[in-house]
Order: C-alpha cells, then sequence, then structure tokens
C-alpha cells in the first residue's frame, strides 16, 4: 500500500460551505482560547483567577454548543470529498484525526463541567443559567474528571497540530488545493489571484 501518491487537485467547486467555515474557524480560536487561558491565570493578580477559570468554563461550553451545531451542519450540508488520487491510508488518517477530533471535542468540555460539579461548584453559561450540583455527583471523582478533562484537552492541541501539519504539507507538498477548501473566500480569492500572476 502506498502512502503517498500523486494528487489530482481538488474541483474549483469543492469547497466547504460558508456555514462549514465560519464554524471551523470559530472552534479553531475557542479551542486556543479555552487551552491557553488556564495556563495565562499565572500572568494575572491572584484575585483574577475565578474570574479567569468562569470564562474558561464558558468558552469551552461554547465549543460544546458550536461543535453540536457542526456535526449537525456536517450531516445536512457534507463536506467535499477529498481530491481524486488521495491513497487509502491518507483517507483512513484523515477520518481518525476528524473522529477523535470530534469525540474529545464533546467530551472534554463535558469532563470540565463533572469535574467543577464535583468540587461542589455551580456551572454557569456566560453568567447565565447557573445549575447547581446534581445529586448523583461522587466528589470522589473530582480528580479523576480533572485529570481526565486536563489529557483530553492536551490531547486536543496534539491532534490540532497533526491536523495542521497535515494540512500544509497536502498545501505545499502535494499541491492539491485542500486547504483552499476551508480558507475563508477572501483569503482564498487573493491567494488564486497571486498563483494566477505567477
Amino acid at each position: 500500500m502506498r502512502f503517498v501518491r500523486t494528487i489530482s487537485p481538488a474541483a474549483p467547486d469543492a469547497r466547504y460551505s460558508t456555514v462549514a467555515i465560519f464554524l471551523h474557524w470559530a472552534v479553531a480560536a475557542l479551542i486556543l482560547a479555552a487551552w491557553l487561558l488556564p495556563h495565562a491565570r499565572e500572568l494575572f493578580p491572584r484575585a483574577a483567577g475565578p474570574a479567569i477559570i468562569n470564562l474558561h468554563r464558558s468558552v469551552g461550553e461554547t465549543v460544546f454548543a458550536l461543535v453540536l451545531l457542526r456535526a449537525a451542519w456536517r450531516f445536512i450540508s457534507p463536506p467535499p470529498s477529498l481530491p481524486a488520487g488521495t491513497t487509502q491510508f491518507v483517507r483512513w488518517s484523515s477520518h481518525l484525526v476528524h473522529g477523535a477530533l470530534y469525540v474529545l471535542m464533546l467530551a472534554v468540555p463535558v469532563l470540565g463541567i463533572l469535574f467543577t460539579w464535583a468540587a461542589g461548584h455551580n456551572i454557569s453559561f456566560w453568567g447565565f443559567a447557573e445549575i447547581a450540583p446534581p445529586a448523583w455527583i461522587n466528589p470522589d471523582l473530582h480528580d479523576t474528571f480533572r485529570n481526565l478533562h486536563e489529557l483530553g484537552a492536551n490531547a486536543i492541541i496534539w491532534l490540532v497540530g497533526l491536523h495542521v501539519a497535515a494540512a500544509l504539507v497536502h498545501h505545499y507538498l502535494f499541491k492539491d488545493g485542500l486547504m483552499d477548501r476551508i480558507l475563508p473566500a477572501r483569503r482564498r480569492s487573493s491567494a488564486r489571484g497571486r498563483d494566477a500572476m505567477i
């Protein structure tokens, strides 16, 4: 089985929908923000810690909601097919990474909510709809939930890095136009203009 072969460029109309592109980049930005916020807490006065963590939780809950919306939209408006000539290895790898990302993007916020409840704290969404810990939450599982939450969050960052690396390989090595499909239209059209001038 060959891992790499010449790949035909994607068809000009093989492009994600505007909604899918927006959700892709919104989720990416929010995941980065959610991951950075707890690490940035050390840069601020101690008194700001609870506000930063509350912001981290709200961002994580927003990621959860947008990923559900993104999954629903993916069902309504399926993504374009991979370019002709893409090997089975690349196809399987792509599906595996995307599937793992979806699972983790849903599981990590849920684990965050669970360990927050296990610590005896309420959960709120951007300061609204505050929900107290349910009776079935076992406080003894706080450390387990927290460790799984942090492990999952770090796994997301590694998978995102792998995803970005693969996109760059497709763009600069395979030159198959795969990355252009998810770039905002303005960036994509300007890139086409540069290519036409060469």
